[in-house]
């Protein structure tokens, strides 16, 4: 290709979809005859898809020759050297199709998705390349979009349309780390259907889904190892959304992304909505915000409240992860989403985490809310805070991209909006486990009460939930027996896992509890003491 390049355009679907779209070369003049610009096409347009297929295997494809050498020379310049894949191809002239008929956004992440679908093909963020050129030229100007010592892909698929003189050509790379058996495109109404696989250099799976009303859930998977056995109720008409998770070296992954069509609905349909940023960062991540709470609200749930140190941190990971080019909640030496909230001294009952990457912060996340599970961490019913900070930056072929991390947590208790106290509740759940385990009723002792205070504040204070010697000065009082739990929780309830607390020689229990103001837990969390006597 020649003339003067500029920066292509990213898109995003799911967790993070790099796309690159290289500006059109400039057209030699046509020779005398040749059909004007936007005359009919010289190539087949894209196939008509069925309305019935199977996700699983490769649906059969029949290349053409502009499409079988795009797809060779782009394989010669990748090592390890990606599959040939079919279900990606016919995304692959799908996109390429759209982008020849003048489609505002080729790329966007609702045409990405549908194209996926269309095509049977269950990768959840392929990157995709978009090249026009003259079709002789085609193929080389594709191959030079690609970097040789790039991520490492598994599978790829070529499309291309050529329209008078230009040829459209989009190429699609996956890394694909799961084989699923043949799972239904379409469903009929109350169908059930199995979802069966296994990953490949993942762990753990899970599968979740995402219903036509926009309710997730997670639902129930059998299996041994890395395989999994997933039944599937489809009792609503509408676009339903299949999800399987496994955890890998870097965090949780989407390993694969089915669209479903129940009851004969469409697929989806392309979206052109402007999801562009404000230039100021904070703005672009506050409207991160109204869009979470807008999906919240959407689902009968309260917002969440925006905070600036969870908005700090978020920031952080989100530079982290741009600085090293990678998309993952685990980077080299920043531990997991809850070792950086410790170290950022921020306490929490629970915490959740979503990533994602995109041409924009909005664009990220409506990838991820886009993910069933990731749509669970946005609309969980335990959390009450946010933070979602992003960073901007270029990939290595100048497009631009932003890094998104989006922090959701639910506070320790601390009193404050409970009617109850910090040690009353946990009064509350050591009587109530008692009562559970009937070892007889357990007596409050104002002096245990003192001894357990003091010692709750001394593990607060040097930020360790050791109790030192406090069975001994129990002993002092002059009591036969004593024992001590001490831990560290994030909810005063949490004491019911208090291991003395079913031991018939005990009859008496004093309760303290302190708020950690420092040491390598953070700041919040409680520091909890119970001391039981004769």
């Amino acid at each position: 290709m020649t003339g003067r390049r500029r920066p292509g355009a990213l898109a995003l679907l799911a967790l993070a979809l790099a796309c690159g779209h290289a500006p059109p070369a400039p057209a030699p003049a046509p020779p005398p005859g040749a059909p004007p610009p936007g005359a009919p096409p010289s190539s087949p347009a894209a196939p008509a898809l069925s309305a019935r297929g199977r996700y699983g295997p490769e649906p059969s494809d029949a290349p053409s020759a502009l499409e079988r050498a795009a797809l060779e020379a782009a394989l010669a310049r990748l090592a390890p050297r990606p599959r040939p894949s079919a279900a990606l191809a016919v995304a692959a002239r799908a996109l390429a199709s759209g982008a020849a008929d003048g489609a505002r956004e080729p790329l966007s992440r609702e045409r990405v998705r549908l194209a996926l679908a269309g095509a049977l093909s269950y990768d959840p963020a392929p990157v995709v390349h978009l090249v026009e050129a003259d079709p002789a030229s085609a193929a080389e100007a594709l191959a030079g979009e690609l970097r040789e010592a790039g991520p490492a892909f598994t599978h790829a698929g070529a499309g291309a349309v050529i329209r008078g003189r230009r040829a459209y050509l989009v190429l699609l790379l996956s890394r694909r780390p799961v084989a699923l058996e043949p799972f239904p495109r379409e469903v009929a109404l109350g169908a059930t259907a199995v979802l069966r696989g296994e990953l490949e250099g993942l762990e753990r799976p899970t599968v979740h889904v995402t219903a036509p009303s926009g309710a997730s859930r997670t639902v129930p998977a059998s299996g041994a190892g890395r395989s999994f056995s997933a039944s599937l109720r489809f009792d609503a008409r509408g676009r339903w959304l299949v999800e399987v998770v496994g955890d890998g070296p870097r965090g949780p992954q989407v390993a694969a992304l089915l669209t479903v069509s129940c009851g004969g609905a469409p697929l989806g349909r392309p979206g052109e909505g402007d999801e562009s940023d404000p230039a100021d960062r904070a703005a672009a991540e506050a409207r991160v915000v109204a869009a979470v709470n807008a999906t919240r609200a959407g689902a009968g749930l309260p917002p969440l409240e925006a905070s600036a140190e969870l908005t700090a941190a978020a920031r952080r990971h989100s530079e982290a992860m741009l600085a090293a080019g990678v998309l993952a909640h685990v980077l080299p030496g920043s531990g997991t989403p809850a070792d950086r909230l410790h170290r950022a001294r921020i306490a929490f009952a629970l915490a959740l985490e979503n990533v994602a990457m995109g041409p924009s912060a909005l664009s990220a996340h409506r990838a991820a809310e886009e993910s069933p599970a990731h749509r669970q961490n946005i609309l969980s019913r335990e959390v009450t805070r946010v933070g979602c900070g992003i960073a901007r930056g270029k990939l290595p072929g100048g497009e631009r991209v932003v890094y998104l991390t989006e922090i959701f947590l639910a506070p320790v208790e601390d009193g404050t909006d409970d009617r109850l106290t910090p040690e009353a509740r946990v009064r509350e759940a050591l009587w109530r486990e008692r009562a559970r385990l009937g070892g007889g009723a357990l007596a409050s002792d104002p002096r245990l009460d003192e001894l357990a205070r003091e010692g709750a504040r001394a593990m607060a204070r040097r930020g360790d939930p050791a109790p030192g010697d406090l069975a001994d000065r129990a002993l002092a009082l002059g009591r036969k027996v004593a024992a001590v739990d001490a831990f560290l929780g994030a909810r005063a309830d949490g004491a019911a896992r208090s291991k003395n607390v079913g031991d018939r020689r005990f009859g008496r229990a004093g309760v303290g509890v302190a708020m950690g103001e420092r040491g390598r837990y953070g700041a919040g969390l409680l520091y909890i003491a119970v001391v039981y006597t004769d």
